[in-house]
């Protein structure tokens, strides 16, 4: 009898350290921040509370010619390749397959064998497309990813049609290409295991579209290039043009008047942007900033934009005449997600949502689907990496 109660005791109390153990554990991924020069590191956790930690943070985990090894990177669940613009390029297909009248019931070998007849006669088109947006010859462009969703039959929504007896059924396919040697970079930082691959503006733009507003635009503006996401007729799905825009005519404009080199003109502009000057240094500047602060204003004008834009700025810009740009609400999107950011770990402003945006994309993804799952290995005769 007083070792069957000290066997329950011990079952009760080996429950009661589990459920906390439980609680407590903490699921890691390491997301890459990828540019033409470096690749970051931010190995971030998330526990059963949805609280967002940030663990580590590396400057660069590529490994430099002078290094004999690379930074070492613990185990994850998964690892995230957020790409600047100018190194991915996705696209989104919206899909319409017809079946035979009088059909049966949609099996999977059926949808499979549909679904890839329907994107090998898109495929080649798109690629080719990629290839000129990323400066690529065709054949080192790759598809780094690709997901499938937004299903319907015959005008119903759906998450799986296999089944239904549809005459016709919808869908949107997402497909990320990338330069080999991009692709390249990020799996050696990486050997083994899955990528999710996107590209920064896209997972900014849809984790923006997810704050629940019918229409919102977004604006992606560069040193180097800018971009406009509008939403368009896919829903969250966000299509990608590039402006004839950037920053650096505001660099221009201080290497014109105070014959400064570019470097030299980039650092003192940092020192306007982030208030470090004197009141009228920055009166200054608005000044000398005002000519190309309107030509940017009206460029935006004329791109029929939505009532709300959110915009995102390597620098902070002074957009005189709109009230319609918004800056990226972490707390916001924080609340409505169930997400808690750790505030010891992260500030609370739009650049955190800028940094934590590929995670989100990442989160609310269903390409580890069934169906996204034999769709990829048919796509490998495609010339996918995945």
């Amino acid at each position: 009898m007083v070792s069957i109660c000290r066997t329950i005791t011990f079952l009760i109390i080996h429950s009661r350290i589990q459920t906390v153990f439980n609680l407590r554990r903490k699921e890691k991924f390491l997301l890459l921040d990828v540019s033409p020069e470096k690749i970051g590191g931010l190995l971030l956790s998330l526990d059963d509370q949805k609280k967002i930690r940030k663990e580590k943070l590396w400057e660069n985990l590529e490994r430099s010619p002078s290094s004999k090894r690379q930074p070492f990177i613990p185990n994850v669940s998964r690892v995230i390749a957020a790409c600047d613009p100018e190194l991915a390029f996705k696209v989104f297909i919206p899909l319409s397959i017809k079946r035979e009248a009088g059909a049966e019931q949609l099996e999977k070998t059926e949808l499979e064998n549909l679904l890839a007849q329907a994107i090998g006669k898109v495929f080649n088109h798109y690629r080719r497309e990629a290839s000129t947006v990323l400066s690529a010859d065709e054949l080192d462009t790759i598809l780094a990813d690709s997901n499938i969703s937004g299903f319907e039959v015959d005008g119903h929504k759906v998450m799986n049609p296999i089944g239904f007896k549809p005459k016709e059924i919808n869908a949107v396919m997402e497909m990320t290409f990338a330069a080999r040697q991009t692709f390249e970079r990020v799996k050696a930082i990486r050997k083994k295991g899955d990528f999710f691959f996107t590209e920064k503006g896209q997972a900014q733009a849809a984790a923006a579209k997810r704050m629940g507003t019918k229409r919102t635009d977004f604006l992606l503006i560069g040193y180097r290039k800018s971009y406009f996401y509008p939403s368009g007729s896919l829903g969250t799905h966000y299509a990608r043009r590039e402006l004839k825009w950037s920053t650096d005519g505001l660099i221009a404009e201080i290497c014109r008047n105070w014959s400064l080199s570019e470097t030299a003109a980039r650092n003192v502009y940092g020192y306007y942007a982030k208030e470090g000057v004197s009141a009228p240094l920055e009166k200054y500047f608005k000044k000398i900033f005002s000519r190309t602060v309107r030509e940017f204003v009206g460029y935006v004008n004329k791109l029929k934009t939505s009532s709300k834009v959110y915009l995102v700025a390597d620098v902070p810009l002074e957009l005189a005449g709109r009230s319609t740009f918004l800056e990226l609400p972490i707390e916001s999107f924080a609340v409505k997600s169930g997400f808690v950011i750790d505030k010891k770990s992260f500030h609370v402003n739009s650049a955190t949502f800028r940094q934590l945006a590929p995670f989100f994309e990442f989160y609310y993804d269903n390409s580890d689907s069934e169906i996204n799952g034999w769709l990829k290995r048919r796509l490998h005769w495609l010339g996918s990496a995945v």
